[in-house]
Formats: C-alpha cells, sequence, structure tokens
C-alpha cells in the first residue's frame, strides 16, 4: 500500500503542477469489463471468469501546447469472478467494486484530419475497492486491489472518447486462505466511451 500511495502522490503532484496551463474537462465514461483473474498454487480450486460493466465519473486535463491529458475517473465496475472449489463447489468473490484509474493519455493529432480525429494512448495506475464481502472461507480476497492499466483509443472531435485497454492485477489479491501461497492477480480487459464536456 505504500507503494501505491507513492505512486498516487506523485501523479497528483505532477496534475496540480500542469493545471495552470491545461484546459480542465469533465465528462462520464461507460464500458464493459472481462475479468481475467488468475489463480495459482492452490490446488483443488480454480476462478470462473465471465464479463461485467462499468460507469462513473471523470475529469481530464488537456494540455494546451500538446498532446498528454493526464485524468481520473470515480467509477462502478462489475469484476465478475467466481471461486471454483471441488468440494464445495462455486462461490462468490466479491464481484461489485468502485474503481479509481489515474491515466496519463497521449494523443497524436492528424493534421490530414483537421485535428478531429486523435489517435491515443493511456497507462497509469488503478485502484479497486471493494463494496461488500468477500464470502468464500477457503479464500477471500482485499477489500483494496492495485493494479495498472494500459491501452489504446480515439479522441473524436474533442468531445468522444473511445477506448480499449488491459489491466494487470499488481501484487496477491488473496486476504486469507485455507492453502498458503495462494495467489490471485486481477487483471482484466476493458471497453468504454468517454463522453467529454467543458467547463
Amino acid at each position: 500500500m505504500k507503494t501505491n500511495s507513492r505512486v498516487f502522490t506523485l501523479l497528483a503532484i505532477m496534475l496540480i503542477s500542469l493545471s495552470a496551463s491545461a484546459q480542465l474537462r469533465y465528462g462520464f465514461r461507460l464500458g464493459g469489463s472481462f475479468a481475467k483473474a488468475s489463480l495459482s498454487d492452490a490446488p483443488g480450486m480454480s476462478i470462473k471468469n465471465s464479463s461485467g460493466f462499468s460507469g462513473g465519473l471523470l475529469l481530464e486535463y488537456q494540455m494546451e501546447s500538446c498532446g498528454f491529458a493526464p485524468d481520473i475517473a470515480v467509477l462502478y465496475t462489475r469484476y465478475s469472478s467466481r471461486l471454483i472449489d471441488e468440494v464445495s463447489g462455486p462461490a462468490k468473490l466479491g464481484r461489485d467494486f468502485i474503481e479509481v484509474p489515474l491515466h496519463l493519455k497521449y494523443k497524436f493529432y492528424l493534421s490530414s484530419t483537421n485535428n478531429l480525429v486523435a489517435p491515443m494512448v493511456y497507462t497509469g495506475p488503478s485502484i479497486l475497492c471493494r463494496l461488500g464481502k468477500s464470502n468464500p472461507e477457503q479464500l477471500s480476497t482485499k477489500s483494496v486491489q492495485s493494479g495498472w492499466d494500459v491501452g489504446i483509443g480515439l479522441d473524436i472531435i474533442n468531445f468522444i472518447q473511445l477506448s480499449a485497454g488491459y489491466r494487470f492485477g499488481l501484487g496477491n489479491a488473496v486476504s486469507r486462505s485455507a492453502v498458503p501461497g495462494a495467489c490471485i492477480h486481477t487483471n482484466g480487459w476493458n471497453v468504454s466511451a468517454n463522453i467529454i464536456f467543458d467547463f
């Protein structure tokens, strides 16, 4: 958690220092999520992943003189994965989360399109905060799970952003397990559409 705090503090300082020359914008993010949680070192247990969704609010700083555009969002995310135990059967790991991604985007404005369309790439940390309990007694997950996002997308007429990315789960998300050494990484694919407005 100390590493996560340092990363978020560093990025927050960067956002504040850039704000004087940036255009603050707000918007909404809607999308789909596809859990790819991986479980290792847990004999007799496996994970079944399925699709979910996410949605919420975002803020973006669009730099005036270049394509850099840091953003932060607060999303409700349904991360759908279940624990399958050979003895007790399927059990919920907890699939409702508040997700907070902090991304640094770069938009490649194309003069041939009169700046109407800009391919973009992004990367940055994300935090999943579980709502409710993680039920399985034989293996439960942490209430806060960190990750790192990477992705690509399109900015269209500086109003709509379409993107697709992958979340790498950082660290072990297991808080308690009947099997010592069990490890879960909360990886996942996501696609989203942002609608962004000027203040």
